[in-house]
């Protein structure tokens, strides 16, 4: 016995040497399906959520559609945005609705938050819509709370000129600036935007006022035409 037991102490402790080294195997495995399942799971996980968020988002942005349409007297028609001009020389969205939808040039065209601009070219089944932002865009506004009447010019940037703006009438920055109804195109008391700058000069006749549009036109997806616009809009 004396002579053999170092040799079974070496056996038992061989085969439980091996036996736990299975048991250790066998566990890691598991653990590492274990593993897999759960980073399945995070990713099945993630995904819903991304979709829950984005269905929250559109849920917000239609409602806000909702909301903004029962303002508007005249009948309008939805539209979504599925191209922009990339050009430096035109700012342009085309939406997915056409001649065939009832769409003509010159119709007026806005979103939940403001003015986007107006038609310039109706096809079929698309259209293509000048943003205020462009160069060739002009509206006739008027200032909310001072009343100082100008036209909405656009510029680089995304932004806008209220050009032709006496010296004498007191612009404040932040004020918001809506459509005058003068002209014939647009309706009156649709939101353009807010002041963003007022620079008065010590000589001329106009004061420099610069507008941030009350749509950010990088985030658009959605619009209305409004298929007629002999009433003004209520705020």
């Amino acid at each position: 016995m004396e002579i053999l037991s170092p040799f079974q102490r070496l056996y038992y402790s061989s085969v439980r040497a091996v036996r736990d080294l299975a048991k250790n195997y066998v566990f890691l495995i598991h653990l590492r399906e274990k593993n897999e399942e759960l980073s399945q799971r995070v990713v099945e996980l993630e995904r819903q959520n991304a979709e829950l968020a984005e269905m929250a988002i559109a849920n917000e942005r239609l409602r806000k559609l909702l909301d903004f349409k029962e303002k508007i007297p005249k009948p309008t028609l939805p539209a979504e945005l599925i191209g922009e001009d990339a050009s430096s020389w035109f700012q342009t969205i085309t939406i997915n609705q056409g001649e065939i939808d009832g769409v003509r040039k010159g119709m007026v065209v806005v979103a939940a938050e403001g003015l986007v601009g107006h038609v310039i070219h109706a096809s079929r089944d698309v259209s293509k819509v000048l943003l205020i932002t462009d160069y060739n865009s002009s509206v006739d506004a008027i200032c909310q709370l001072s009343r100082a009447r100008g036209i909405v010019q656009g510029k680089e940037g995304n932004r806008c000129d209220l050009n032709y703006v006496s010296r004498r009438d007191d612009v404040a920055i932040g004020e918001r600036v809506i459509t005058s109804g003068l002209g014939g195109r647009f309706p009156k008391g649709l939101i353009v935007g807010t002041v963003s700058t007022v620079e008065r000069n010590p000589y001329g006749v106009f004061q420099k006022v610069e507008v941030t549009p009350a749509v950010d036109f990088r985030k658009l997806e959605e619009v209305f035409v409004i298929l007629d616009h002999d009433d003004s809009i209520k705020q």
